[in-house]
């Protein structure tokens, strides 16, 4: 899930509002919802739709390289290596997603101890958002917060690699490396994994739910803020080209995991699905999000609405209580019908947005430095 900074943040360098980016969580955030309670689920009149529509899981890389793009935008030219630097860059990004969620994993919790389903590491696990790190526990608690450990992993390394791009590293061997990296932790973990309730017990595991195989759409992020700083962005002279482009090589990424899927739930889970969900699809997200920044298009005005602005600010929310034992409830005792539940949960998201997860962002980020004299 992406930072709900996501369209507010600023440009370093430009102090460019990017209104669009708002609009842009929403629509990411009803594809999950989509993949989740597909409308089209066993139906023998549309079963390629339904193929599809099973892999909009695909509205998390578009998180993970939203949430990238906009942390480099404000942070990537600053030096987070120091102490007083970075704990005040990691309170800033903990008072964004954390307060709602925990008080949601308060709630969550609650339930399975009312069903008799608590299980006490799992509790640990959610609470310290390393879920996803371990096989037996990577849908505990809030079943889709496992996209939070992989993004609080980006949250730590976000201010190594940007030191390592101001030492001249080039950006695209810094994913290889972590890839290695995690390569390297399951080899030496999984003979043991058992014993550590499957604690990086696997490749699917390392390169569906964690950083290290990840890496690549948050890196596709930090590439797209680099050259935007850089004024490297060029409106073409073809209207609309970059957000057609994107789109298209998008929508080839999807069709490559339907057709690939085999016997596997979902396309991505296999090994060309993966290269087509980590690596080929942030690159069309990447050009898709281009279109937007240089291209003013109905669709880049459809976004900057006020109404997807609202649905933006709480699509963190919204991706929070979609699935789960909120939404549970309300399919018990208001109604199971996803149409009428999709509508009542956002309508419930941009309520905790307005009356919780901003008045507690504000309460818990650090109050701005303001230089002497001032």
């Amino acid at each position: 899930m992406a930072d709900p900074a996501a369209g507010t943040a600023l440009s370093h360098s430009s102090k460019t509002y990017l209104p669009a980016f708002t609009g842009v969580r929403a629509l990411a955030a009803y594809l999950v919802f989509l993949h989740h309670f597909n409308p089209f689920h066993d139906d023998p009149e549309w079963p390629r739709l339904h193929a599809w529509i099973l892999e909009f899981h695909v509205g998390v890389p578009i998180f993970f390289v939203l949430s990238s793009f906009l942390i480099t935008l404000r942070y990537g030219q600053q030096d987070l290596t120091k102490l007083g630097g970075w704990a005040q860059y990691m309170r800033r990004r903990l008072a964004r997603i954390y307060p709602l969620y925990f008080l949601l994993t308060l709630a969550t919790y609650y339930a399975f101890w009312r069903a008799q389903h608590f299980l006490p590491h799992h509790f640990f696990f959610s609470l310290t958002l390393t879920q996803a790190f371990f096989s037996d526990a990577k849908y505990a608690g809030i079943a889709q917060a496992w996209s939070l450990t992989v993004e609080e992993s980006f949250y730590l390394a976000a201010p190594l690699a940007f030191w390592l791009l101001r030492r001249r590293v080039p950006l695209w061997v810094q994913p290889f490396a972590l890839l290695a990296l995690g390569c390297g932790l399951v080899l030496v973990l999984s003979p043991i994994t058992n014993q550590l309730y499957g604690f990086f017990g696997s490749f699917r595991l390392m390169l569906l739910f964690s950083f290290f195989g990840r890496c690549f759409e948050f890196y596709a992020g930090m590439q797209l803020a680099r050259w935007y700083q850089q004024g490297r962005l060029r409106r073409h002279h073809v209207p609309g080209l970059l957000t057609l482009v994107g789109s298209a090589v998008m929508i080839a990424a999807v069709s490559g995991m339907v057709w690939t899927k085999g016997g596997y739930t979902y396309g991505q889970e296999h090994a060309f699905g993966v290269a087509l969900n980590n690596v080929a699809l942030p690159g069309g997200i990447i050009i898709f999000f281009a279109g937007l920044l240089t291209e003013r298009t109905w669709l880049q005005r459809l976004l900057s609405t006020q109404l997807f602005k609202v649905l933006g600010k709480s699509s963190y929310a919204f991706y929070l209580i979609h699935l789960g034992s909120v939404r549970d409830w309300l399919a018990l005792h208001l109604t199971p019908h996803n149409g009428i539940l999709f509508i009542g949960l956002n309508l419930l998201a941009i309520v905790l947005h307005y009356a919780v997860e901003e008045p507690l962002n504000r309460f818990f980020r650090p109050a701005p430095i303001v230089a002497p004299g001032r």
